[in-house]
């Protein structure tokens, strides 16, 4: 019988359980931070994804967001990385953007962006991984899901070009894919994708095409794969799309053979066994519980049941922030 808190290997790494912790906004000063990331790790979560690490200074998503290149955000990453490996729990820095600048042009689309931006693009991307690599983080994870910029460069919805950087599923993807052959060739971080299991809108990613993506990526060198879709978590939650995401991703996991994790809603042990043990899905991540409550896990874990305090209001989740309005 599958339990969240067996043990299990995670590509190259060792995971103290099947629960992934996935960050979204970041609110809190850095002290607080570090009090929210030693409660975590020490609580029996398997791996810590931090909240959105952003690419560009200007494009920064609160006065305490993490910006690859401020001058103490090794400082502050390597920190971080020192929590959670104090519990034996690796960490991943998410990597995402929602607005390319160039200069004085601060909202760039996907289709005016010339060869020089999408070389930018990609060497930020490379210079990110290197100073998580730098700061002792186990892995680094692409923001290709949700309705952040590089989904919209690899939607055909958005992505209209008519050079090597359009048209075709590989096209679309050869942004990321030429990125992740580097950081692999580079580094020693495990990449962690995350992806838009479907994307809702005519003319968008359907499941067929998520399902080539991901095994695009498997190809090209991602170590894991998270399942997310673009208005998550407040999507999954609505009752007659959950089937949709829990199917797509039993679909996935017999197709590639890289780690495949299931993102949202999320909140009580008993249905997470269940699903474990009449699936095929290994791994699940949460993120409001967390939010709610820090140290839940470790409850869960010493009476072998459990129910997070969290409401699913989607406070958090709607005003960005990092804290809950609740508790």
């Amino acid at each position: 019988m599958k339990n969240i808190f067996d043990k299990s290997n995670f590509g190259n790494l060792k995971l103290n359980s099947r629960i992934i912790c996935t960050g979204l906004w970041q609110t809190e000063k850095f002290k607080d931070t570090c009090e929210r990331y030693e409660k975590i790790s020490s609580s029996g979560v398997g791996l810590i994804i931090t909240e959105i690490m952003s690419l560009h200074a200007k494009d920064k998503f609160s006065e305490y967001a993490f910006i690859i290149d401020k001058p103490d955000f090794i400082f502050q990453a390597k920190q971080l990385a020192e929590i959670c490996h104090r519990h034996d729990v690796p960490i991943f820095g998410q990597i995402e953007f929602i607005k390319f600048n160039r200069g004085i042009d601060l909202d760039i689309a996907v289709n005016d962006l010339s060869i020089d931006d999408i070389r930018k693009i990609q060497t930020d991307l490379i210079i990110a991984a290197k100073k998580l690599s730098f700061a002792d983080f186990d892995g680094i994870q692409l923001a290709l899901g949700n309705n952040f910029y590089l989904s919209k460069f690899i939607n055909p919805y958005y992505n209209q070009r008519n050079d090597e950087y359009g048209g075709n599923t590989f096209n679309r993807m050869r942004i990321v894919l030429e990125t992740i052959k580097v950081i692999k060739n580079t580094s020693n971080l495990h990449v962690n994708c995350r992806i838009n299991a479907f994307d809702g809108r005519k003319g968008g990613i359907d499941k067929k095409e998520s399902l080539e993506i991901s095994k695009l990526l498997e190809q090209y060198g991602a170590d894991s794969i998270q399942i997310t879709r673009p208005l998550s978590p407040v999507y999954y939650t609505k009752e007659n799309k959950e089937n949709e995401l829990l199917d797509f991703t039993k679909t996935l996991v017999n197709n590639i053979d890289i780690p495949v994790i299931l993102g949202g809603g999320f909140h009580d042990m008993e249905t997470m066994n269940n699903l474990l043990n009449s699936s095929n899905i290994e791994y699940l991540s949460m993120y409001r519980p967390f939010i709610a409550e820090s140290d839940f896990l470790e409850t869960w874990r010493k009476d072998g049941c459990g129910v997070s305090r969290c409401k699913m209001c989607n406070n958090c989740y709607r005003t960005k922030t990092s804290t809950c309005y609740h508790f």
